[in-house]
């Protein structure tokens, strides 16, 4: 064109020559098969799609109402039961067990503890027959909890573990929650003796105070929480990922303590209910920490698993990242062509 026309000045426009005319692609009306199987198996392995699809088929919501009825009717005789055993070792543990329990739950809840203590010292004592009957329902109530709660981490885990059905396995299912007892116990000491020290060591620091005392609070309950998800489930979870679990349920307790405190606040759950509502808004409180608890539960039990999957691919000489994809043929309907793996590139 530059040749016939030296002059492209005078050239009309529409016979010039369009040296970098935008290239055009056609529109793209159809994706290959391996591509969509490579993305939408790529989703189906995600963290997040892992959480979600065991969070319906465990029905967390409907553990967390079960769980949150069990505990409602286990909270009398587990703070007595937590109160012997601490003022046993701690003598001034009556007023830090509610000031914990005030910490956790809020107020509400410190009142039906304070209740609940006042009351136990009217019980039998052991001596009796009565005395032994009221220890007997004590044991039976406080490990209820912990037995529900055992059961729905087996779901949670997906533990495959043959247990013992009858007596026998009742009996050592309330043993080990009696003993689960005994370490939040111990723990509960350490938290007591813990907040001791550190108004002791802090005390010409009053403003770094409240800022170390939550923290070693928070540390305090990623600990029990890990303790929980590494020893209530029949297999044994790493302490890895028990502690991760735990340090997230742990932010989520934090956070959600004030969430929750603010719905209290501003629904008022429990003004219908008239006297009843401190019973009430204290249910609502443990259906949160239920669902919270689960949900750590949740990431603990897919995290581990994801960890112990590589750990078996890495041991068969299979790239975790890449592992071999099953692709459908390109014919399905005719069905003479069979699945081929391939590799992810």
């Amino acid at each position: 064109m530059d040749k016939v026309f030296p002059h492209t000045d005078l050239v009309p426009t529409h016979l010039r020559k369009q040296r970098y005319a935008p290239r055009m692609f056609p529109p793209v009306t159809t994706l290959s098969t391996a591509y969509l199987h490579k993305h939408v198996s790529r989703l189906q392995r995600s963290v997040p799609m892992a959480l979600l699809n065991r969070f319906i088929e465990i029905d967390v919501m409907t553990q967390a109402a079960s769980l949150s009825f069990y505990a409602l009717l286990s909270l009398a005789p587990l703070l007595v039961l937590l109160l012997w055993l601490t003022a046993s070792l701690y003598p001034p543990a009556q007023d830090a067990l509610v000031q914990q329990v005030a910490q956790l739950a809020g107020g509400s809840a410190a009142e039906v503890a304070q209740t609940i203590i006042r009351n136990a010292t009217d019980q039998p004592g052991v001596g009796s027959l009565a005395g032994l009957w009221s220890t007997l329902l004590l044991f039976i109530g406080a490990t209820a909890v912990f037995a529900q709660l055992q059961n729905a981490l087996n779901l949670i885990f997906r533990t495959d573990k043959q247990r013992l059905d009858g007596l026998m396995a009742w009996l050592k299912k309330r043993v080990f929650s009696f003993g689960v007892i005994l370490a939040l116990g111990f723990l509960l000491i350490v938290s007591m003796i813990a907040t001791t020290a550190l108004q002791v060591v802090f005390a010409r620091l009053p403003s770094v105070l409240p800022a170390v005392g939550y923290v070693t609070t928070l540390a305090l309950y990623s600990l029990a929480f890990a303790f929980l998800y590494r020893y209530l489930p029949d297999r044994t979870v790493d302490w890895r990922q028990a502690f991760l679990g735990g340090v997230i349920t742990a932010l989520l307790f934090a956070l959600g303590r004030y969430a929750i405190g603010v719905y209290i606040a501003t629904a008022a759950p429990g003004s219908a209910y008239g006297s009843m509502g401190t019973l009430v808004i204290l249910l609502v409180w443990m259906y949160y920490a239920s669902v919270v608890f689960f949900v750590g539960a949740l990431i603990t039990a897919v995290i581990d698993e994801r960890v112990r999957s590589h750990r078996k691919l890495r041991e068969a000489g299979v790239d975790p990242e890449h592992p071999p994809v099953v692709v459908p043929p390109a014919d399905a309907q005719a069905g003479s062509a069979a699945p081929t793996p391939t590799q992810h590139s």
